[in-house]
């Protein structure tokens, strides 16, 4: 990782994503039991998952936003165990169907091969086990699709990675998941090309 990576862009992702914060609170209430979040970043979600949950794991490809989550642990008291550790979303380091429910909010933008990190989240859940998702996505107007189109190369060095094309919806579609609830709108917080964003419960 770079400088840049490893250090300036977790501060500029935490503060970014604090205008997603409080509906991603009320989303991942609906998580439960044996919860793997994908991305778990700085620690951020940890504070949101309710009663229902036995355990939390969480995985992030970056050390330098794990170490602040590991932080973000060691001074709050959590009534279900906590596991953080580094790994790929693309090939998950866990048995077949041995998680409730899968948590990926504002990750499926950045990971490569995304069609990977889809069909591990499918394998690991179990039957009937739900994938709880915020994500922002390939706008489905035209014109403001094609801007997106045009700026996402110098978008995506400036955002380690980040794609603002990328159709999720479909990608869960493909790997095998069906909708239990889903939105589809653009925040009004948020500059138009990174406005698109879907959000819900997508079931194995």
């Amino acid at each position: 990782m770079s400088f840049y990576e490893d250090r300036i862009f977790p501060i500029f992702m935490e503060l970014a994503t604090k205008t997603f914060r409080r509906e991603i609170a009320d989303l991942l209430g609906s998580a439960e039991g044996r919860v793997l979040e994908i991305g778990a970043g700085t620690g951020a979600n940890l504070g949101f998952y309710s009663a229902g949950v036995s355990e939390v794991v969480g995985i992030e490809p970056v050390a330098a936003m794990l170490d602040k989550a590991h932080g973000v642990v060691a001074r709050a008291g959590y009534d279900f165990p906590i596991t953080l550790q580094v790994g790929d979303a693309r090939d998950l380091p866990f048995d077949d169907a041995s998680f409730d429910s899968v948590v990926a909010c504002l990750v499926f933008c950045t990971i490569p091969q995304p069609e990977k990190a889809a069909a591990e989240m499918h394998r690991v859940l179990k039957p009937g086990g739900k994938v709880v998702f915020y994500e922002h996505v390939a706008s489905s107007r035209p014109g403001v699709h094609a801007w997106q189109k045009r700026i996402n190369p110098l978008w995506r060095k400036l955002a380690c990675g980040c794609e603002i094309t990328r159709d999720t919806r479909q990608l869960f579609e493909r790997a095998g998941f069906s909708y239990q609830q889903i939105s589809d709108f653009e925040h009004p917080k948020v500059p138009p090309l990174m406005a698109p964003i879907i959000s819900g419960i997508a079931v194995k």
